[in-house]
This record gives C-alpha cells, structure tokens and sequence, in this order.
C-alpha cells in the first residue's frame, strides 16, 4: 500500500514511518522539512522518500497527492503548542491544527484517498477537571473539555475531519495519542516541548519537578499501533485512544538504562511535562480489541531497545552513565 505521512519529518511521523516501512508499505513524508541528516540516513527509513508539502496551502497539497497517489493517508501534522507559542502564535497554531486539517483532507478526497487515519491527542480531555479525582481512566466516552489551545484545535480538527469525511466518503479513524517519548524524538519549532525523557538525556544534572508518573508510551510501540491501525479494515468513523496502558516513570526508565539517576527538586526543577499528575491515564481496551494489541511494552525493555537506537544515530547522552 502506497501511504502518505503529513507531519512525517517529525517525531511521531517518523516513528510511524518505520513501523509502516517494516511492514512492506511504501511511504511518503508529507513536511515542510525533511528529516535531520542523522534521521534521514538511518536504515529503518531508507526507503521512505520526502515531499515537501504544506498542510495550509492546499495548492502544494494537491501537486504532492498527484503526483504520489497515496492510498492511504496518516495526518500528523500539527503545531504541538505550548503556553508561551499560544500567546505569540495563536492565529497560526488555529490555521494549521484546524486550518491545515480541512485543506488535507480536502487534498486527500480530490486525489481519490479515502482511507484516512487522523491523529488527535489527550488533550481534549482536558488537564485540569475536577472530576478527574475519581476517574480512573480516560475512555472514548469522556466528555471532551480541553482547555489549552492546543487541546482545543484538536478537538475541532477532530470535528472538521469528521464532517469532510462525511461529505466527501472518507474512511475516517481518529487515534487520541497520549504521553509519548522514545527514537526519533528531537526538538523543533512544531514540537517546542520534549519528553523528559528526552531532556533528561540532554542534561548533565537534571532535576524533575516530582517522580512524573504517568502513561508513557514508547514511540516505536506508537508506530507500530498506528501501523496497524492503517492496515486495518473497518475502523472508519470510529475513535481510539492510543496511550501506554501502563504507568511508568522517567526515574524508572533512567534506572533501566543505566544513566544515573535525576534529582527530584520541586523547588528548582530544570525537566518540564505537561502532564499534570492528577490526570488519568487513556484506557486502550477499546484499541486493543481493534487490532489485537496495544500499549507499550516494559520500560526495562523500552530503554534497552532506545540506548541501542541513540547509538545507531550517534547520540550520546549528557547524562553519566552510574
């Protein structure tokens, strides 16, 4: 299957590009940039080519279609705002996260791809409910009360592909990604906010606001659930958290790697998350039932598997090894 990726430089993309590309798929990277030199060398993508696509100018959107005819399309492409890009930036995070997903989908329909995978976030669950002090997990029925910008966009972006694909007869899945860390992650002006996970590997002495538990997904178990999710057959107009289905630490991921551990300092934190410790974590049963597995596996593993990748790339951590 011929499989086109928006968003397919950046973290998430890539990490679904080379469970896509394992799977004997043929793949198109939809970004405005292509992958770091260090990414775009590495095997698990080497058959993956870039075309340079904006998501917000439907033009470019439609020379890139025709020219690829994708049977498929994954949209990833999003600003991952945070508070201080809101403030500077809210018009254009609203254009792309909204904007952007109607001119895609728009592309997509006109080039004859119908089967599309759209990929929402946690965040339209909101951050800060009071009635999160008694849920034990967040389903796809939760009432949706996002409350950043970003959250917001993505619950319209969620609504406007939801209604072209009525419009225009599209097989439309919508996956809502949870906490997320893992190979191929790298900062950027789409994606300001790193895992800690990751900025505890860019620091010599990091220190964490607090232990951070939370669903964290491993990004090579993200892509190889979305993977399934776009082979799948009969998943349209249906819904699907994608999250860890397990908690986990970035101490205890630290520990299994090997660095040494980071101080907990809730005066003088240098590691930031944005997930707050009263949310709770996405429930995945519902995915899991779709293509016969979901969530991440163990953190002792995860962090074997992500060491040996940030050598296969050349990345050697800030942090000392114990």
């Amino acid at each position: 299957m011929k499989i086109a990726i928006t968003g397919g430089s950046g973290f998430v993309g890539l990490a679904a590009a080379e469970a896509i590309a394992a799977r004997g798929h043929d793949v198109a990277l939809f970004d405005l940039s292509a992958p770091t030199a260090a990414f775009r060398s590495h095997p698990a993508i080497a058959g993956a080519r870039f075309v340079r696509a904006d998501i917000c100018d439907g033009a470019m959107l439609a020379e890139a279609f025709a020219a690829e005819r994708p049977e498929a399309l994954l949209h990833l492409a999003a600003l991952t705002s945070n508070e201080a890009m809101e403030r500077r930036g809210a018009a254009r995070i609203i254009a792309v996260n909204v904007g952007g997903t109607a001119t895609t989908l728009e592309a997509a329909a006109k080039a004859g791809c119908r089967r599309i995978v759209a990929l929402s976030s946690i965040a339209v669950y909101g951050s800060r409910r009071k009635d999160f002090g008694t849920a034990e997990s967040l389903d796809e029925t939760t009432p949706l009360c996002p409350d950043t910008l970003y959250g917001i966009t993505k619950r319209a972006g969620e609504e406007v592909a939801h209604r072209l694909a009525e419009l225009h007869d599209l097989e439309l899945t919508v996956l809502r990604l949870g906490p997320i860390f893992g190979p191929w992650e790298r900062p950027g002006e789409a994606r300001p906010d790193l895992s800690p996970h990751a900025q505890i590997l860019a620091q010599a002495a990091p220190r964490l606001v607090n232990e951070m538990r939370a669903d964290w997904l491993y990004s090579r178990d993200a892509g190889a659930a979305i993977a399934a999710v776009v082979e799948a057959a009969g998943l349209g107009g249906k819904t699907f958290n994608l999250g860890a289905g397990s908690l986990s630490t970035p101490r205890e991921w630290a520990a299994a790697t090997g660095i040494a551990l980071p101080e907990i300092s809730a005066d003088a934190p240098t590691v930031t998350s944005r997930i707050p410790p009263s949310r709770p974590p996405l429930a995945i049963e519902r995915l899991r039932a779709a293509i016969g597995a979901a969530g991440t596996r163990p953190i002792t593993q995860a962090a074997a598997d992500h060491m040996a990748w940030l050598d296969s790339v050349g990345v050697k951590p800030a942090r000392a090894t114990r």
